[in-house]
């Protein structure tokens, strides 16, 4: 077996484990169905951005009744683009149009207008190595979200670091129209 199948099957091993162990962890399963928070659920991407570097259509935010959710972008200060034909390509051209992708999911919880979500998996290795099952600090952060009258969701990150100071998102269905 070469070189490249041992660090593909590493990576699947990893990966798997890294679920495994995270999503078989004992927690307590908030019910949310029809009540206050219902208008939350679904998927939704990104109308408007302030901080993140997010440009329009290039993010979806995904939360679920059982309380997980998907986080993913790509932030438009590194965005690299690639060549029109795609047999142009080079490997170093794809791996850095690629790396600015930001992506993470796992659980997260509703207090008044207040969402705490904690990644369980994220693209970022040192986010993730924040990960408390995994011997880290913590990843947790919050947000605060708005359910607006134009059907569109606000959310506004707490500020606890560079990355999320003053960062602000509107969101809306996929297929909805944009109100800008």
């Amino acid at each position: 077996m070469g070189a490249e199948m041992k660090g593909k099957r590493f990576a699947l091993l990893a990966v798997f484990a890294l679920l495994a162990g995270g999503c078989t962890e004992e927690v307590e399963v908030v019910e949310m169905g029809d009540g206050l928070h219902a208008g939350l659920y679904g998927g939704w991407v990104v109308s408007e951005a302030e901080g993140l570097g997010i440009a329009a259509a290039h993010g979806l935010f995904i939360f679920s009744e059982s309380g997980h959710y998907s986080q993913m972008w790509v932030p438009s200060w590194d965005r690299a683009f690639l060549p029109e034909n795609q047999e142009d390509v080079t490997e170093a051209q794809m791996a850095e149009a690629y790396m600015g992708f930001v992506a993470n999911s796992g659980r997260y919880s509703v207090e008044g207008n207040s969402i705490m979500y904690e990644a369980y998996m994220a693209r970022d290795p040192q986010y993730m190595a924040r990960f408390e099952p995994m011997g880290g600090e913590g990843n947790a952060r919050t947000m605060n979200y708005q359910l607006n009258d134009d059907g569109t969701l606000t959310l506004e990150w707490v500020a606890d670091d560079w990355f999320t100071a003053e960062s602000r998102v509107v969101l809306r269905r996929p297929g909805a129209a944009s109100e800008d």
